[in-house]
């Protein structure tokens, strides 16, 4: 039997406002540098009502790898980071890295809902009928043109971007899997709107880098990504930071 190491896989897991076009520019950079990339779709997790939160986790799991693997990159963006936990679990890899990209940051105790905090009185105006409209609609045209690199990239993101229900973000999270796997962590901030978490993650130890932008960053510099999610995986491989260091 060979004993050659398996290459881990990068598991690239978009905001359940988009869809995985907002992170296909990275996976063909990381696909052409030689690694192992699954981009899972989220689509369609919130048509059979709730709960919401382990059919989008059963959803991603089940686009995983095909082939074996040692370890897995989970690198979310935006909203799918507090589901960090679940997927690291619902993975089932050997060892996990998390790079958190402009992200949420998980709970690590207690209940919580998966939106908090102000955004989710947002959220509630501009409902309807009990459906939040889809992400592109929350703000005026002008504000979004700055977040792609080109109309054509504007047109296959924001295509993918369906309405959900005021119900999914007002969910209350699944308790954590018992004896949940030790990830390590890293972070990836692009935006100011994320400052906080990426200061937050700093005190916790973990590799932290900048690249500054807008949410979308990815679109706008997809090799510039790619390579700072690699980098910050062997990072956090090397020093050992822990998704458990969070407060």
């Amino acid at each position: 039997m060979s004993n050659q190491t398996v290459a881990p896989v990068i598991v690239l897991v978009h905001s359940p406002n988009l869809g995985p076009a907002s992170w296909r520019p990275v996976a063909d950079e990381l696909s052409r540098a030689g690694h192992r990339v699954v981009v899972p779709s989220l689509a369609g997790f919130a048509d059979d009502g709730p709960p919401y939160v382990p059919r989008l986790v059963r959803l991603a799991a089940g686009q995983g790898p095909a082939g074996p693997s040692s370890e897995n990159i989970l690198v979310t963006h935006s909203g799918a980071g507090v589901f960090v936990p679940y997927l690291v679990r619902a993975f089932a890899a050997r060892e996990a890295t998390a790079v958190f990209a402009d992200a949420a940051l998980p709970r690590q105790s207690g209940a919580g809902t998966v939106v908090e905090g102000e955004f989710l009185p947002f959220l509630r105006e501009r409902a309807s009928g009990g459906v939040v409209p889809p992400w592109p609609q929350w703000w005026p045209g002008e504000d979004l043109s700055p977040l792609f690199p080109d109309e054509a990239t504007r047109q296959a993101v924001t295509s993918e971007a369906d309405g959900l229900p005021l119900r999914f973000f007002e969910e209350t999270l699944p308790a954590l899997p018992e004896g949940w796997p030790p990830c390590r962590a890293a972070y990836l901030v692009f935006s100011e709107a994320y400052r906080h978490e990426a200061d937050q993650a700093a005190r916790s130890g973990w590799p932290v880098r900048e690249l500054a932008g807008e949410h979308l960053h990815m679109l706008v510099s997809p090799g510039e990504v790619a390579a700072a999610i690699t980098s910050l995986a062997a990072e956090a491989r090397a020093t050992g930071a822990s998704l458990r260091a969070l407060p």
